[in-house]
């Protein structure tokens, strides 16, 4: 028979046990969540803030990479994320088709207008500043 502080050592570590894998599951689900938001974002086309129409001028050096411009992209303030540029340029096969120059671009266009606009390809609604 268990006395009574062998008792305690036991609720507690079973406790402690039910705590760490409630911890666990609710991690996973977070994970799933923001894996889910994160690709939905990425995949759907969508404005960062579709609400504005703020247009900002940005110049893209000669010799700048695909990270570069998404960086750029980011610290405007054009994009939600750097990371999210970064995949839609890759995903959409833009990362060598970038073309140095100065761009308007808006927190109102889609990461898909924002890519043809920087690679020069022909869109009704995308305007450049060509150089």
């Amino acid at each position: 028979m268990l006395n009574r502080e062998d008792k305690f050592k036991v609720a507690i570590g079973f406790i402690l046990r039910t705590f760490i894998n409630i911890l666990f599951v609710i991690g996973i689900m977070e994970g799933f969540v923001y894996s889910y938001h994160f690709s939905y974002k990425l995949i759907a086309d969508v404005p960062y803030k579709p609400a504005t129409d703020q247009v900002i001028n940005v110049t893209i050096e000669p010799g700048s990479s695909a990270l570069d411009v998404a960086k750029l992209l980011d610290q405007f303030g054009i994009v939600e994320s750097r990371y999210m540029m970064l995949g839609r340029i890759y995903l959409g096969k833009y990362s060598s088709k970038i073309q140095a120059g100065s761009y308007k671009l808006g927190p109102y266009m889609t990461p898909d207008q924002i890519c043809r606009c920087i690679c020069r390809i022909e869109s009704e609604s995308v305007s450049t500043d060509g150089s």
